[in-house]
């Protein structure tokens, strides 16, 4: 039933394979049942019912009797998925300090210059959310900003933009007319927007999303119809970062004041 199925799968999470965890939940259920009636009520064949319960005496999820009929019993659920907890408390711990040792590695030369593509293509909302506040926060003297709705929310992004500005970042942003329109999802990210030290101006419409950041980086988000979402244009290259400086300034001539 649901309820055996439920089970089976959090076995195999514990680290059982589909036949270990057949047969173990099967001797939980009959302590006394024997090879042949496992093998009936599992529908796992009888060599296959064998060689799951050899695994699972290495595993420790089985002892080994001197019954010749009932040679296999199954160890106390407690005491066998203890020594799981065990081995996974141990993988949780070495995961936990390689991300530790390898972040150290990556942060190590954080303000070094860095080769970076010329142009990259991120995706997926996450992703894109980190790399847009990475590259905002490497902002030394100018931030242009496009707020073109409908905005996703993003209050990693607004917060960064806020560090930046009150570190000496100046900070110009243009919106379009309906940018801060439905922003219930957005109560504080719009706020730090509208409060953020800079200049802002509104205009009707705005041909994109974008982030320029210094003279090094313009950050484009692009929606296609029929594909799984948003994904970033990250532009490097001199004279494509020299070309959406120039869209900026264009638009910014043409917008009022906020």
């Amino acid at each position: 039933g649901p309820a055996n199925e439920a089970r089976l799968e959090r076995l195999r999470r514990a680290g059982l394979s589909r036949y270990e965890s057949l047969v173990y939940l099967g001797l939980v259920q009959d302590r006394n049942a024997r090879v042949v009636e496992i093998a009936r009520r599992t529908g796992v064949p009888q060599p296959k019912v064998y060689q799951a319960l050899d695994s699972l005496v290495e595993k420790g999820f089985c002892a080994v009797g001197a019954d010749a009929i009932n040679r296999y019993r199954p160890i106390a659920p407690e005491l066998a998925l203890q020594g799981q907890q065990k081995r996974l408390g141990e993988q949780q711990a070495e995961v936990l300090a390689l991300s530790q040792e390898l972040a150290a590695v990556y942060n190590s030369g954080a303000e070094e210059q860095r080769w970076a593509p010329p142009v990259e293509i991120v995706k997926g909302l996450p992703q894109i959310r980190a790399v847009l506040v990475e590259q905002v926060r490497q902002a030394r003297s100018e931030i242009l900003y496009f707020g073109q709705s409908p905005q996703v929310p993003s209050l990693e992004v607004a917060q960064a933009l806020w560090e930046r500005a009150e570190a000496g970042v100046g900070l110009r942003l243009v919106f379009d007319e309906r940018y801060f329109e439905g922003g219930e999802l957005r109560g504080e990210e719009d706020d730090l927007l509208r409060k953020v030290k800079g200049e802002r101006r509104r205009i009707a419409a705005l041909p994109s999303k974008m982030i320029v950041v210094d003279r090094g980086a313009a950050l484009i988000s692009i929606a296609r119809a029929g594909t799984e979402g948003l994904f970033l244009l990250v532009l490097r290259q001199e004279g494509l970062v020299t070309h959406c400086r120039t869209s900026f300034e264009h638009t910014w001539a043409r917008a009022s004041a906020f």
